[in-house]
């Protein structure tokens, strides 16, 4: 039991810390918006990006501009506390952007959305961008 413990406190810190490096290979900017109405446009040097606050179940749309350098770089978009992510595009377009629809569950609490490059190299990140989701108590 300990030891399940210290890799999910391990896995906590990595996903948290050290795979948002900064760097010209990470997201540079988003755009979130829910009912073509933007509720967040941020910009940041990590790839990790402030929470926004949302309804539960609420299904949100998202765009990252990146770097020229990842245009045409095959990416994935995971989810990692819960939710469903929908209509993911699986390359970064010519311009620098990617674009998601994200659904939060109807739990409340942090949902983290990743997106990640497969193919970075050792000194390059692997986690490229963070977007988060809060979804309040009721």
């Amino acid at each position: 039991m300990k030891k399940i413990m210290l890799v999910l406190a391990a896995s906590f810190l990595w996903f948290g810390s050290c795979c948002m490096a900064t760097a010209q290979g990470v997201a540079q900017s988003d755009q979130i918006t829910y009912d073509r109405q933007i509720i967040q446009a941020g910009s940041s040097t990590t790839g990790k990006f402030d929470a926004v606050t949302v309804n539960p179940s609420t299904t949100s749309d998202v765009s990252l501009q990146f770097p020229l350098n990842l245009a045409s770089k095959a990416v994935t978009v995971r989810p990692l506390d819960g939710g469903v992510v929908q209509t993911a595009d699986s390359a970064i377009d010519p311009d620098g952007n990617l674009s998601f629809s994200f659904q939060v569950s109807d739990r409340p609490g942090l949902h983290r959305v990743i997106v990640i490059d497969p193919n970075a190299s050792e000194d390059s990140p692997h986690i490229i961008a963070v977007v988060q989701f809060e979804v309040p108590s009721r």
